[in-house]
């Protein structure tokens, strides 16, 4: 992978990151944040991240051994940055509400189950992807296989087959991810391409017309409901690509700035920032301005906090990169 292909990455991980960022900023369902809700431009924002995860995953697994390599690295990676983010919200909660006190129950809540960090349900899922990974390196190893996985989890949805702790759905863009990373090794698609935005974009368009037919027609007929439920998927599937592609329009990739590196800090602490805005705009709203004041000032806190989520994890990474990188490098599995 040349340089340019990583540093696109790199943007795709920064400008999701800002969508995940405006989706937990919401706090009214106003038109204006209506449209970066999880209804709106933001529902593309994780499927996007599940998509790279999947091709980074297997871009490079070529054998049964690389693929125990990386499981054994995810540990330290994934994990362990996951176990320590989960307990430090935990003891930022225990700090908010001290009469509550420490509990073991809890405590194994708040590690493993993301009870007091609910933005990490994405690095649960992924967690779980990887486990799953050794039987994905199997499926992507021949083509009639990917496709019958892939028939096979659209049939689940249709029929409403949940899988224990896993989303089926995540599955779909995690497994498209690694099918992008099989075609692309193949050299059958390019990374960067102005002109498959053009052909994502027209399959995007024809997928959410579809569902948007589904979606008035259901209410005249509930079996529709697992049809359109599966069309979503496919329109989530289709337009996470058709953005990919989109960016290429946009920038070169020659040049990577500070603020837009160190993604998974920036989704670690960004979660406690804007709730701590939100917490300060309904006091300041309440206390000392009028009710009409309200939206004014809760859509500056949303436009603003991406931009406050980034200031601060610029400046803190820097700091505990200097201070204390060691402990830095635990928290982000080294990234």
């Amino acid at each position: 992978m040349s340089l340019i292909e990583k540093n696109k990455i790199k943007y795709v991980y920064f400008i999701m990151s800002v969508l995940v960022i405006l989706i937990h900023s919401i706090n009214n369902e106003t038109k204006f944040q209506l449209f970066f809700s999880e209804s709106g431009i933001g529902q593309f924002a994780v499927p996007l991240f599940f998509i790279i995860s999947g091709f980074l995953f297997f871009r490079t697994a070529y054998t049964k051994l690389e693929v125990k390599r990386k499981l054994y690295n995810k540990i330290y990676t994934l994990l362990i940055p996951y176990l320590l983010w989960n307990l430090i919200y935990y003891a930022i909660h225990l700090l908010l509400k001290p009469g509550q006190g420490i509990s073991i129950n809890e405590a194994f809540e708040a590690a493993f189950n993301y009870k007091y960090n609910p933005s990490f349900w994405f690095i649960y899922q992924l967690i779980l992807l990887n486990i799953i990974s050794p039987l994905l390196y199997y499926v992507i190893k021949k083509d009639k296989y990917m496709v019958l996985l892939f028939v096979a989890l659209s049939l689940m949805i249709l029929f409403k087959i949940d899988l224990p702790y896993i989303n089926e759905d995540a599955i779909i863009y995690y497994f498209s991810g690694a099918i992008f990373s099989k075609i692309y090794n193949r050299g059958k698609v390019s990374f960067i391409s102005k002109k498959y935005f053009v052909y994502s974009f027209v399959i995007s368009v024809l997928i959410f017309t579809a569902n948007r037919f589904l979606y008035n027609a259901m209410f005249i007929d509930t079996r529709l409901v697992p049809i359109f439920t599966l069309s979503t998927i496919y329109a989530r599937l289709s337009i996470s690509f058709t953005i990919f592609y989109l960016i290429d329009l946009f920038f070169s990739y020659s040049k990577m700035y500070g603020f837009m590196e160190h993604t998974f800090f920036l989704y670690a602490i960004h979660f406690m920032i804007v709730k701590a805005m939100i917490i300060f705009m309904k006091f300041l709203s309440y206390k000392f301005l009028q009710v009409k004041a309200f939206i004014v000032i809760e859509t500056i806190v949303f436009v603003s906090s991406p931009m406050i989520c980034i200031f601060i994890n610029y400046y803190l990474t820097r700091f505990m990169k200097k201070r204390f990188n060691k402990a830095y490098n635990i928290l982000t599995g080294d990234r």
